[in-house]
């Protein structure tokens, strides 16, 4: 998953934008909501009234039909990132591909984003920070070159993608109704880490102010990383980085995995020896909560499996 986010923050590296910028103002009620290309409803669902409601909250288009421009082509280097398919010759070009969200499976779509996601945000911090706009679709990959159709050259599937304006999410067919308790996890960390480290919110001097960041200047330093408060080597050398570090350690692993001696024990003494690990977990924890009342041991302990 790490590696995925990875790859997808490289791609869109020039596009990323602070998602307080231009944000939409609401229509007056019983009119069409448009955005340039776009205008809600979309359809006639019932569950184009919830999109309507959503919008009216949040100033935040969720929307299942789009131009793929739109998702794929980066403004600021003018480089198109989709991929193409050629019907006659029968091979595809790399890039990237979607599939559509089945709009008979938008409703539990939605419903199973406010599950995962947005509910667990005050509609405050919603309001300010949401993308202009949330595209849903059924599926998101990308393929190689080759013969044969895109999936038969199919490289990575995605769950999760983010341009400068918008977030893309899946999940919009009938693999919805049948979500293990392991996929929602799994979907449950993208959603919210994709969400949170990209909106590059402020360090606190607490937290900055515990480990000494010159050890990063001696590679000798690094079998001792735990004892001086670091999760890890090369993603943790500015407070930034650290910052964003143990973020995705508290959305990514229970805190109940965390406490006890294993792979993701970084709480327990056999890795935390001198407690500084466990001094920077609560930190950002308890700044999360009062700062902007998101509980970030309760996103990491949802549905992950039970012991």
């Amino acid at each position: 998953m790490k590696a995925i986010r990875l790859i997808m923050g490289m791609a869109f590296l020039a596009l990323t934008a602070c998602y307080e910028e231009d944000k939409l103002t609401p229509s007056e009620e019983g009119e069409n909501v448009y955005n340039g290309e776009y205008t809600l409803p979309q359809g006639n669902h019932d569950y184009d009234n919830d999109i309507l409601e959503l919008f009216s909250k949040y100033q935040t288009m969720f929307l299942y039909k789009y131009e793929p421009h739109d998702i794929y082509y980066n403004y600021n280097t003018d480089a198109y990132l989709g991929g193409s398919y050629d019907a006659e010759k029968d091979s595809t070009y790399s890039g990237m591909f979607d599939i559509p969200s089945d709009e008979a499976w938008v409703g539990k779509q939605l419903d199973l984003l406010k599950e995962l996601w947005l509910g667990y945000y005050p509609d405050d911090f919603l309001l300010k920070r949401l993308p202009q706009k949330v595209y849903m679709v059924d599926s998101l990959f990308s393929a190689a070159d080759g013969r044969g159709t895109p999936l038969q050259n199919l490289r990575t599937n995605l769950l999760v993608w983010s341009g400068g304006d918008y977030m893309l999410v899946t999940y919009g067919d009938e693999r919805v109704q049948a979500m293990t308790r392991e996929e929602k996890f799994e979907y449950k960390i993208e959603l919210n880490l994709e969400f949170l480290m990209g909106l590059d919110l402020p360090v606190t001097a607490a937290f900055s102010g515990v480990s000494n960041y010159k050890i990063f200047s001696n590679i000798n330093n690094q079998q001792y990383i735990y004892q001086y408060g670091f999760l890890n080597w090369n993603n943790s050398t500015t407070p930034q980085d650290d910052w964003l570090s143990y973020l995705e350690l508290a959305v990514s692993v229970p805190y109940e995995e965390l406490i006890v001696e294993g792979p993701n024990g970084f709480l327990h003494p056999s890795k935390d020896s001198r407690g500084l690990i466990s001094q920077k977990y609560e930190l950002i924890v308890e700044h999360f909560l009062s700062e902007y009342q998101i509980d970030l041991k309760k996103i990491g302990r949802d549905f992950a499996e039970e012991n």
